[in-house]
């Protein structure tokens, strides 16, 4: 009886053992041929597609486990999302009022015509989507590594996408039914495009996440904008823009926001005078116990014109900026350089109070800051 279970057993696994070379032999003949048709117009079994969305509805539920969603009920921060998504995915995705594009109907799997379909996630998992993308379907990665924060006004758009009117989505967008700037600066395509989002002489920018660019040095603007364009700093909705453009564009963008006349500041909102005080004690000098120097040692209108003017720029703007600087995300450039060892010796009260600081600020003219003139509390 042993001897027989014995032999049981051996044929068992022998058979085991012939099943499995078999299997591999097979799907080595199947790659190798290359008799399995990878053209798009070849579909999947209804039974490979169902599996392939269970995975990836499965994945992405997994993967965005534990995602903290701040609060997305912004207005500015739902237009700038819009703005974003009007550029960056409405050519795949259409929008309301928008037809999809034959090409992107023509992908397998097509690319969804958002719509309703975004009801179905969870905004954590949105997040994720647009965050990191999804293999085997076209939908790229954002841009921008480490940039997190550009990704949440995309996903606060996209939970406002769920019936949305064409002409709500165009009042979002700032765009006519041609798909061209509707407002300010519409005669100047290029320069409309960039005011949509970060306002010009009359506007201000749509959100904290965009800064207001009028008034900087032109040399700073022409920087900023090559560094997108090359790819070492850091924004998912920048660097495709600034890629796009020629030299010469480039510089008569960064001419034109420099003529304009620098930002007034929040002097007529009611502040908190004790964190604009504490603030303009680190800009004047500094922390030495932390061994921060002044602000105002760099960013005045009299420095380097490389080094941007931060006077009247947005709270928001300027401690998210000082947090990216800390946690390395803007340090990958010369001038990124100098600023991330100093950001990441301040305190998180500290970037708060010199943002509200400088955002109080009025700037008198580009090229006429004093030392006096920024300095006074």
């Amino acid at each position: 009886m042993a001897l027989l279970a014995t032999a049981h057993r051996c044929a068992l696994a022998l058979g085991v053992l012939v099943a499995v070379v078999g299997a591999l032999v097979l799907g080595a003949v199947l790659v190798l041929s290359g008799v399995y048709n990878v053209a798009a117009s070849d579909k999947h079994f209804h039974i490979t597609d169902r599996l392939l969305r269970l995975v990836l509805w499965r994945s992405v539920d997994t993967h965005s486990t534990g995602i903290e969603v701040p609060d997305l009920d912004d207005a500015g921060l739902i237009r700038l999302g819009a703005r974003h998504f009007a550029a960056g995915c409405e050519p795949c995705h259409a929008g309301p009022g928008i037809r999809q594009n034959p090409v992107a109907t023509s992908m397998y799997p097509t690319a969804p015509a958002l719509g309703d379909q975004v009801a179905g996630w969870e905004t954590r998992e949105l997040f994720w989507i647009v965050r990191h993308g999804l293999k085997f379907t076209g939908m790229p990665q954002w841009p921008g590594d480490g940039r997190d924060d550009e990704v949440w006004p995309v996903v606060a758009f996209l939970r406002r996408l769920p019936g949305l009117s064409p002409g709500e989505y165009a009042d979002l967008t700032g765009l006519d039914e041609a798909g061209k700037p509707s407002g300010f600066m519409a005669d100047r395509s290029v320069a409309a495009g960039c005011a949509l989002c970060h306002g010009d002489a009359d506007q201000a920018p749509v959100a904290d996440p965009a800064p207001a660019l009028r008034g900087q040095s032109k040399p700073y603007l022409l920087r900023a904008l090559e560094e997108y364009a090359g790819d070492t700093r850091q924004s998912g909705m920048m660097e495709a823009v600034a890629a796009a453009l020629s030299a010469r564009e480039r510089e008569r963008l960064a001419g034109e926001f420099a003529a304009m006349p620098p930002p007034a500041g929040d002097q007529d909102v009611q502040q908190d005078p004790e964190p604009v005080a504490r603030g303009a004690a680190i800009a004047s000098g500094g922390v030495p116990e932390r061994n921060v120097p002044p602000c105002l040692a760099c960013h005045l209108g009299r420095r380097s014109p490389q080094f941007p003017r931060l006077g009247g720029l947005s709270a928001g703007y300027i401690a998210n900026q000082l947090r990216l600087f800390r946690d390395g995300v803007r340090g990958g450039t010369p001038y990124g350089a100098i600023m991330a060892p100093i950001a990441g010796r301040l305190t998180d009260r500290q970037i708060e109070d010199v943002a509200a600081y400088f955002a109080s600020r009025r700037r008198s003219s580009p090229e006429m800051a004093t030392d006096a003139g920024e300095a006074a509390p």
